[in-house]
């Protein structure tokens, strides 16, 4: 096996180079971005430093009897070439596992290797927002060869032209996806989500919302009672709305307030904002109140938030039933493509989008257009 570690300014010309000095069947071992520094270290420039490895000779069938020796130079040589950059020792069986799992992406620096040269430096462009936008990895493939196959066809579009063509392909990835108004005719709409993200205010602004806009006749019920500023918060709009509102502490506060409250045409739900990276917290929210019952849950997660913990917060609620998401904080961040990629992966809708504290002034109806155009803005 041949093992060759590369230094070039960008991935793709060291890949170019994998694949000039080892061909496609090469896998790569090991990728990382490095620090160079000249003139003392007063100048900085970014690279990639990739190792990879191709076997010599193709491994030949084992015949009846035959034994084939395990070479140890040659795992010796492997641990030397990745001593300063993988510190676990790499088996010749780990090697030869990961040729399948490398093989979609392989493939895909192959495809790359096969496109015109002439391709307009503006698809690379679009091409590597997309690469390090929130979309998933086969997704921001998809869109991009999507995008080249369009241009080969016509050769002459202009950037607009292929925002244009990308509008309609991710469109076309949220088709089976509904995005209706969220105060429908069930009696309670409940608001859940961590700590920060602004519930309480939200909660106000879909109320108001109910009062002024379908002259709805509301109430507020709420669980937060970890936080008194939150219920006092609550009160300040309850009382401008002139809406009752009922504290609960447990489950039987709870029914009591829903009976107390039924004469109204909507009940809103604040829940207290906790680390719901913890499942003890979503649990003890469950004690509390019956999602199961006619209610509606949304989920509300802050785009200045990182996508990761935005997943894992989803996967914590993902079994009291999430109707529809409700992003907030639009206005407080110039990235929104999380929002297109957690609507996409689970196939749920946005209600709503606040982009500001003013009630009920900063709250937007969400749309597949309105998502999708807040993506775009990130590939412009």
């Amino acid at each position: 096996m041949k093992v060759k570690k590369y230094k070039a300014s960008t991935m793709q010309e060291a890949m170019s180079q994998v694949r000039f000095e080892l061909g496609d069947e090469a896998i790569i071992l090991n990728s990382k971005a490095i620090k160079t520094s000249k003139l003392f270290g007063l100048i900085t420039k970014k690279s990639v430093e990739v190792i990879a490895a191709v076997d010599e000779e193709p491994i030949k069938p084992k015949t009846k009897n035959q034994v084939i020796p395990f070479e140890e130079p040659q795992k010796k040589k492997i641990k030397a070439e990745l001593n300063d950059s993988r510190p676990n020792t790499i088996s010749q069986s780990e090697i030869h596992h990961s040729l399948n799992e490398m093989k979609r992406m392989m493939k895909q620096l192959t495809n790359g290797a096969k496109r015109d040269p002439l391709v307009p430096d503006y698809f690379l462009e679009i091409e590597e927002k997309l690469k390090y936008s929130d979309l998933s990895t086969s997704l921001a493939e998809e869109a991009s060869e999507f995008l080249y196959m369009q241009w080969e066809k016509q050769k002459k579009l202009s950037k607009p032209e292929m925002l244009e063509l990308l509008k309609g392909y991710f469109l076309q990835q949220l088709a089976d996806i509904e995005f209706n108004q969220p105060i429908s005719k069930k009696k309670f709409i409940s608001l859940v989500g961590p700590t920060g993200v602004g519930k309480t205010t939200t909660l106000a602004k879909l109320a108001a919302d109910a009062v002024l806009k379908q002259e709805k006749s509301v109430g507020f019920i709420t669980t937060d009672t970890y936080r008194i500023a939150a219920i006092e918060q609550l009160k300040t709009y309850a009382n401008i709305l002139e809406a009752p509102i009922e504290v609960c502490y447990n489950a039987e506060d709870f029914q009591l307030a829903k009976e107390k409250l039924s004469y109204l045409d909507v009940i809103f739900i604040d829940t207290a904002g906790r680390n719901f990276l913890n499942e003890e917290f979503v649990k003890d929210l469950q004690a509390v109140i019956n999602f199961e019952e006619e209610m509606d849950t949304f989920l509300v997660l802050s785009l200045t938030s990182k996508l990761s913990d935005m997943k894992k917060i989803t996967d914590q609620f993902w079994n009291i039933g999430i109707q529809k998401f409700l992003f907030t904080k639009k206005d407080e961040t110039s990235s929104s493509s999380s929002m297109y990629s957690l609507i996409y992966q689970y196939k749920k809708a946005a209600s709503y989008i606040t982009n500001g504290q003013s009630v009920p002034e900063d709250m937007l109806n969400a749309s597949k257009e309105m998502v999708v155009e807040d993506l775009l803005e990130e590939l412009k």
